[in-house]
């Protein structure tokens, strides 16, 4: 039996780019992530009898297929389909027969999983699949904060983001080291550096042989990406761009790349980043400026709870 992967990394890391490049391989299918909707159904599960029959489990898997990101898969999928594909007893099963019914509808027989947010639920990612292999791709968090204030989600606060980045980063490759071979990071930078090589590298991890046609992602956007999700990566449709990496060094001011530094300083540099050299100091007017905007949103929603 083949053991699926999971696709990790802190939102605006890269990881809708390597899903595509993955995704374009003749063997490897990875669908739109489902953000968390593999977890929230498992705190559901007492909702469908705990699976103990068949009849709930046809139920949650149609309550599955009527989830929008089930249908952003773009990919006509049938109860039955997907329930005569179970190979792991309980939710686990109903997880990987999605997953292989997607597969099979790509001709593809392997499958992976892409959510950032399981940076968070890597335990369960074991539970779930304790053989499965997990594929971190991690970006300079300067550049990927700052393309998260671009988004309508993420977090806005630069510094704050910082800490997450560094956290986040920080817990994956921890838990890396107990996963030991069925763990591989790979840098965005390198990635956009050189495509081939670094997709050479997460073959091997994943015990397939190399494809070309991964570099030709670009061309298959419309397969991969639903038409009102496109705007969210407008790169997508063109081959990796190197100027993609180091923006922060003309968009950050020195006082907010020395407040991030200060806090990401310890992932920067086990990553290889560039940084001052040392953890810095000062950088005192832009923590001052950060602390009144805060207070002035604070005041602001404290007012308006008044009215």
């Amino acid at each position: 039996m083949t053991e699926p992967f999971f696709l990790v990394g802190f939102q605006r890391s890269g990881t809708t780019l390597l899903r595509l490049m993955l995704d374009n391989h003749p063997e490897i299918a990875i669908p739109l992530d489902t953000v968390g909707l593999w977890a929230r159904y498992e705190d559901r599960l007492a909702d469908f009898g705990h699976l103990t029959t068949d009849d709930d489990a046809r139920r949650l898997v149609d309550a599955l297929l009527g989830e929008e990101r089930i249908r952003l898969w773009q990919t006509p999928l049938g109860a039955e389909a997907i329930l005569s594909r179970r190979r792991y007893p309980g939710y686990p099963g109903i997880i990987d027969a999605f997953h292989l019914a997607y597969a099979a509808a790509q001709g593809k027989r392997l499958w992976g999983d892409k959510d950032p947010g399981n940076m968070e639920r890597i335990d369960r990612l074991h539970r779930w699949f304790p053989e499965c292999r997990i594929l971190h791709i991690i970006r300079d968090g300067r550049d990927a904060c700052l393309s998260q204030q671009q988004q309508d989600f993420g977090i806005q606060d630069l510094f704050e983001c910082a800490e997450c980045w560094r956290e986040q980063v920080e817990w994956v490759r921890r838990l890396g080291v107990v996963l030991g071979s069925r763990y591989l990071e790979i840098r965005y930078e390198d990635l956009l550096e050189d495509p081939a090589g670094q997709l050479q590298r997460v073959c091997g991890f994943l015990g397939v042989a190399w494809a070309p046609a991964m570099l030709e992602y670009h061309r298959h956007v419309d397969r991969s990406v639903p038409e009102e999700k496109k705007g969210l990566w407008p790169l997508l449709n063109q081959p990796p761009r190197k100027d993609n990496a180091g923006r922060w060094k003309v968009r950050l001011t020195e006082g907010q790349r020395i407040g991030f530094e200060k806090r990401a300083w310890s992932v920067l540099t086990a990553m290889g980043y560039e940084t001052y050299g040392r953890r810095p100091s000062g950088g005192y007017g832009e923590e001052v400026l950060r602390t009144l905007r805060r207070l002035r949103a604070a005041m602001a929603r404290r007012l308006g709870a008044r009215r």
